[in-house]
């Protein structure tokens, strides 16, 4: 039966190959050849990972070192096969009009974490026990940049993996309108705001808090550069944590645009009265909570407070991307990752509610 499979499967003849290999398998089922001829008609058949798994346990059964050799020839055969396989689909992806736009690839927590971790490092090729790290358990995590193409090859790929993904390009993001509010001149029963254009244009805005679909809240560090002590008792520049800017986008996509309120840029003195009894002495800290009391009790939708984990690992890959907008007038004295990365986060969650 052996001679007759392996003469089948040299003439390409997978048909009567399988045919063949079902009557083996009843009249012989332990005979190691047949597992071997078994994962010579997966690899026959393009069946990459299951000609691969049959050959990892041809090799953990059988103790008989040509038989092996023959099996370690076809893994071999198999794994340059299909990385060869997705090369060639990489680059038809990459090879799309438009692909070569800068982007980005975000994961989302998936449901079978075992199974999204084997995938996660079969497809980008790393240590499953740093797949199982970099797996997010709630929230969104940027995983990968580069161009659109690519990352929408590894998003696919990842999908088939059982993992959630989001692909976008910088663009995309950008397209997203964001207004400042300066301060609110009423709250209810409509709200009314002082606010900044994304052209800097100054001017006001009524809507109704019904208008609100998603509400996101971050805190931002304001980063600054002090003197410090190195070795040897040298003086050196150091980044140092200053205060900590607290920001709240209210998410409107019936108006296709996001309202941002930022604790460091307030107008207080300008604002209507946030807390009762409020006087000129009134300190800016127990007006901004009143503010977000106010926000709280008037809409109904969800508030999303998961940018901190997703900032910590997107902060090395931010220096690879392009420049993005980040519309937040805090006047950091150096330009922060922390608030480019809260741009991407909230605008990926804008556009991806709005599917």
């Amino acid at each position: 039966m052996h001679q007759l499979v392996t003469t089948a499967l040299d003439a390409q003849d997978y048909r009567r190959a399988t045919q063949l290999i079902k009557q083996w398998r009843k009249t012989a089922p332990k005979d190691p050849l047949m597992l071997l001829s078994i994962g010579r008609l997966q690899e026959g058949t393009l069946q990459w990972d299951a000609a691969e798994k049959t050959y990892l346990t041809f090799l953990k059964r059988v103790n008989n070192p040509k038989l092996m050799g023959q099996a370690r020839t076809g893994l071999k055969r198999v794994q340059q096969a299909r990385e060869a396989n997705r090369q060639e689909a990489l680059n038809e992806a990459k090879a799309v009009l438009g692909s070569e736009e800068p982007g980005l690839l975000v994961i989302m927590p998936p449901e079978d974490a075992k199974r999204a971790a084997m995938g996660l490092a079969d497809v980008l090729r790393i240590d499953p026990y740093m797949a199982r790290l970099q797996l997010p358990k709630r929230g969104l995590r940027l995983q990968r940049t580069g161009s659109i193409g690519e990352m929408e090859y590894y998003g696919k790929a990842l999908q088939d993996a059982g993992i959630p993904t989001i692909c976008s390009t910088i663009d995309a993001l950008k397209t997203v309108d964001i207004f400042q509010i300066k301060h609110f001149r009423a709250v209810v029963p409509q709200p009314v705001v002082a606010c900044q254009s994304p052209s800097g244009q100054m001017g006001s805005m009524k809507f109704e808090w019904s208008e609100v679909t998603q509400i996101v809240r971050a805190q931002l560090p304001v980063l600054a550069q002090i003197n410090a002590k190195g070795p040897w008792g040298k003086p050196k520049r150091k980044e140092q944590v200053q205060e900590y800017a607290q920001v709240i986008d209210l998410h409107m996509h019936g108006r296709k645009i996001i309202l941002r309120v930022c604790d460091l840029t307030y107008e207080f003195r300008n604002s209507m009265a946030l807390v009762p009894d409020q006087t000129n002495l009134t300190p800016s800290r127990i007006r901004w909570n009143g503010l977000l009391q106010n926000i709280t009790r008037e809409t109904d939708c969800p508030l999303l407070e998961d940018f901190t984990n997703f900032g910590q690992g997107a902060l090395e890959m931010i220096p690879l991307l392009p420049y993005i907008p980040i519309h937040l007038d805090i006047n950091q004295r150096k330009a922060s990752a922390w608030d480019t990365a809260f741009q991407i986060y909230t605008t990926l969650i804008f556009r991806q509610a709005a599917v």
